[in-house]
């Protein structure tokens, strides 16, 4: 057998040039990566709650439509930028707080999101009376406002049925006031 000289022999692994370029390609592609994923976790977050808002008002009107009496969407702890911000629940009955008879409770919007009904003279509730349909409003609208991201408008007809829009809708009145 015959033994290869130690300049001819291969050297196995990678060298310091080698890891530093690959590191270096890992780096670009990590800053073109990063903002991108982070956009998408703020426009699924936006998805979320405004599918939780739809979902509440869904649920409040089937409510009081299967219990007969009214049934009220009442924010937690409104304040006067951020009405629903703080959280909401759906109750029983047509009283002041979510202290007593809540159906359900939900949790506060993300802290860089705003959750407002658009000109509601200061009322904090949505009422849907025994037949599934508004008590206090004719129609009722709710910006859904996230820092950096389009807003969406949660339209609740006088039937009780709620859709989403977003800014992007032809109808001014449509669209959010983010």
């Amino acid at each position: 057998m015959r033994v290869r000289p130690l300049s001819f022999r291969r050297a196995s692994g990678v060298t310091f040039m080698e890891m530093m370029i690959g590191l270096v390609i890992v780096g670009i592609g990590m800053t073109i990566a990063v903002p991108s994923f982070q956009g998408m976790v703020a426009r699924n977050t936006v998805a979320t709650e405004v599918n939780e808002v739809l979902l509440t008002v869904n649920l409040a009107r089937s409510e009081a439509s299967r219990s007969g009496s009214s049934v009220s969407i009442r924010a937690v702890s409104p304040t006067e930028d951020n009405e629903f911000g703080g959280g909401w629940c759906v109750v029983a009955t047509t009283q002041a707080d979510c202290s007593a008879n809540v159906i359900r409770a939900f949790k506060a919007v993300s802290s860089q999101a705003t959750l407002n009904i658009v000109d509601a003279d200061g009322e904090t509730a949505i009422t849907f009376s025994a037949r599934g349909g508004l008590r206090n409003f004719s129609n009722v609208s709710i910006d859904y406002c996230y820092e950096g991201q389009q807003g969406r408008r949660i339209f609740v007809s006088p039937i009780g049925r709620s859709k989403s829009h977003s800014p992007t809708d032809i109808d001014e009145s449509r669209r959010p006031d983010c």
